[in-house]
C-alpha cells in the first residue's frame, strides 16, 4: 500500500496523479481508476471526490482549456502536463463544483500541484486560478464562448465540450437544439444500470437488497429486469454480484437480445461476445439450454465473459477465441447476434473520455470491419435463421447504411421488423430498434432483423 501522501487533500492527490497519467500514458480514465481505488486507501468521500474530479477534467477538458487558455500566456501547450492537469483541475472545481469553497478549490489545487511538480509550477496554478476566482468572486466572466449564432458547431463544441467532427455531424441530423439535449445528456450523470438474472433472482428481490442497503434504486423504464442505482455502489463486493444475481448492462443494450427471437434449444453464435452483457442475456432467454458459441478475438476481453457466465451459473455458453470476420462455423447457427464494434457515439455518457479516443477517420475503418463481419455470418446462418446486427452508434453509415448495402448484396436475406419485440417508442418508420439518447433518456443503441430464406 502506498504511503499516504502529505496533503490535506489526498483525493486531489491522486485525481492530479490519475489525470497526468491519462494524458502522457494515452490511458483509459475508466482503467486508471480502477488500479489508484485498488492501490490506494481512501475514505468513501474521497473515493467520491477523486472519481468527480477525474471524470469531470475529462469530460469537460475542451472547456476548460478554452477558458485557461484566456489566462496562460503562450497558450496550454507550451506547459508541463502537471501544470497543464492541476489548472484543469483547480478550474473544474471553480466552475462546476458550488459545494466546494472557491478559496479550498485553489489551495488545495496549489498544495497537490507543489507536492507532485515542485514550487515552480504551484506559483503558476496559484496565480491562474487566483485570478480566475477573483473574477468569479466580483461576478465577473471568466471567458466567452463562440457565439451560436454565428457559429453553431464552434458554440456547442466548446461549451460543451466535444470534439467539432462529432458536432458537426449531429446538428446535420438532430439539428442544434437536438445537438444541444445530446451533448447534455452525455455530460449528465447516469446510474448504475444492472440487469437481474431472472434465472436467479427476481427484479423485486434486487430492489429490496438495495433498499436494505440504504441505496436508491428504481426499476427501469421498459425492460422488465433492469434496475437503475442512484449513487455509489461497490459492485463486485456485493453479495447479489457475486452470487450471480446481477450483471452490469444498460437498459437499451439489455433490450437488443429480444430482436433474436429466443426460446430453449436454439443453436447461437454471438460473434462479438466479450465482455459478456449480451451473451448471458441470450442465456436467460433460452432459460439455459441449448448451446450459445460465444466468440471474441480478444483473449484478454473474452476470460471476463468467461468469470461473468461461471458466476451466473449459465451452463450453454461455449467460449471460443475467433475472428468473427471469417466463417468458422458454414450454415450451423439458427440465431447470431453481431453487436459491432463502433464509434460508440450513442454511449458517451457512460464512458468519460471516449470522446477523445475517438476520430472522424475511424469510421471508414469500422464500416469495413462491421461489412465483413456480416459477410461472414451470412454464411454462418442456417437457412431460415435470423441475424441480429447491433450498435452502439448513433452514426447512419454504421447503422441503417450498413444494413441497407449487405441487403442490395443479399436478395436472400430480407429485413424483420422490430415492432412487437421491444417497446414501441423504439421502433422507427424502418422497423429498425433505435434508441435516442437526447428523445429517450437512455443510452444510444440500434437493431436490425434479418432473416435469411430457407432453400
Amino acid at each position: 500500500m502506498p504511503t499516504r501522501p502529505s496533503v490535506r487533500s489526498p483525493a486531489r492527490y491522486y485525481a492530479l496523479k490519475a489525470l497526468h497519467r491519462i494524458e502522457t500514458r494515452a490511458a483509459y480514465a475508466d482503467y486508471v481508476l480502477q488500479g489508484l481505488r485498488r492501490e490506494v486507501d481512501l475514505s468513501p468521500r474521497d473515493q467520491d471526490l477523486l472519481t468527480t474530479l477525474v471524470d469531470g477534467v475529462t469530460i469537460w477538458r475542451k472547456t476548460l482549456d478554452w477558458v485557461l487558455a484566456r489566462y496562460v500566456r503562450g497558450g496550454l501547450d507550451r506547459l508541463d502536463p502537471w501544470a497543464r492537469n492541476a489548472l484543469r483541475m483547480g478550474l473544474y472545481q471553480l466552475m462546476f463544483l458550488d459545494r466546494i469553497p472557491r478559496w479550498a478549490a485553489v489551495h488545495e489545487t496549489v498544495e497537490v500541484a507543489r507536492a507532485l511538480a515542485g514550487v515552480w509550477v504551484a506559483a503558476l496554478v496559484n496565480a491562474v486560478l487566483r485570478r480566475i476566482s477573483d473574477r468569479l468572486e466580483r461576478g465577473r466572466p471568466i471567458a466567452t464562448f463562440p457565439s451560436i449564432e454565428e457559429d453553431p458547431v464552434a458554440h456547442l463544441a466548446v461549451r460543451y465540450s466535444f470534439p467539432e467532427w462529432m458536432v458537426r455531424r449531429w446538428i446535420a441530423r438532430y439539428g442544434v437544439e437536438g445537438t444541444r439535449e445530446l451533448c447534455r445528456f452525455h455530460n449528465a450523470p447516469r446510474p448504475l444500470s444492472l440487469r437481474v438474472n431472472r434465472l436467479r433472482a427476481s427484479r423485486e428481490e434486487i430492489l429490496a437488497d438495495l433498499e436494505a442497503r440504504g441505496g436508491r434504486a428504481r426499476p427501469g423504464a421498459y425492460h422488465p429486469y433492469i434496475v437503475l442505482v442512484e449513487g455509489g455502489l461497490d459492485l463486485t463486493a456485493w453479495s447479489a454480484y457475486q452470487e450471480g444475481k446481477v450483471i452490469a448492462q444498460d437498459e437499451a443494450a439489455a433490450l437488443v437480445p429480444y430482436l433474436m427471437d429466443l426460446r430453449p434449444g436454439l443453436r447461437v453464435l454471438d460473434l462479438c461476445a466479450a465482455p459478456g452483457g449480451k451473451t448471458t442475456a441470450i442465456a436467460e432467454g433460452m432459460g439455459d439450454r441449448g448451446i450459445i458459441v460465444a466468440a471474441d478475438a480478444h483473449f484478454g476481453r473474452l476470460r471476463r465473459l468467461r468469470e461473468h457466465a461461471l458466476r451466473m451459473g449459465f451452463a450453454i455458453i461455449r467460449v471460443v477465441q475467433a475472428d468473427g470476420q471469417r466463417p468458422f462455423l458454414p450454415e450451423w447457427a439458427d440465431r447470431i447476434l453481431i453487436d459491432a464494434p463502433c464509434l460508440g457515439t450513442g454511449v458517451l455518457a457512460r464512458r468519460s473520455d471516449a470522446r477523445w479516443h475517438k476520430q472522424e477517420s475511424d469510421l471508414a475503418s469500422l464500416v469495413q470491419i462491421q461489412r465483413a463481419l456480416l459477410e461472414a455470418a451470412a454464411r454462418m446462418l442456417r437457412p431460415g435463421g435470423r441475424l441480429v446486427y447491433s450498435t452502439c452508434s448513433l452514426e447512419p453509415e454504421e447503422n441503417e447504411g450498413q444494413i441497407e448495402a449487405f441487403l442490395r448484396d443479399h436478395p436472400e436475406f430480407r429485413r424483420v421488423s422490430a415492432q412487437g419485440k421491444v417497446p414501441s417508442p423504439f421502433v422507427d418508420a424502418d422497423g429498425y430498434y433505435r434508441v435516442l439518447p437526447h428523445i429517450h433518456q437512455m443510452d444510444g443503441a440500434f437493431g436490425a432483423i434479418l432473416e435469411k430464406a430457407e432453400g
